[in-house]
């Protein structure tokens, strides 16, 4: 008896194709939470504002990871590790004082 999936084409996907995209979508997170963050102590007016800006914006970035997560879950590591990345980057420029 033949085999019906005998005439079937192969489908091989090229390893490196994607190799990229989750690097690069952890870095460009990373940029995203932090630019947005520096954004947000030029608008503010007092140190107390912008801590609550930086703030307010990190659960906002923490939320569109958790809904890239549910809704890419191959990416959704890359974004909360650029998020993480993040949010280590504010914390060290904004220990040094260069957000401001």
């Amino acid at each position: 008896m033949e085999d019906p999936h005998e005439h079937e084409p192969v489908r091989v996907s090229a390893p490196g194709r994607k190799a990229w995209a989750i690097p690069a979508a952890a870095a460009g997170f990373a940029l995203f939470v932090a630019a947005g963050a520096r954004v947000l102590v030029l608008f503010a007016g007092s140190m107390m504002s912008s801590v609550a800006l930086i703030g307010s914006w990190l659960i906002l970035t923490l939320g569109l990871a958790y809904a890239g997560v549910r809704l890419r879950p191959g990416l959704g590591a890359a974004l909360l590790a650029g998020f993480a990345a993040g949010v280590l980057a504010i914390a060290f420029f904004g220990g040094m004082r260069m957000l401001t």
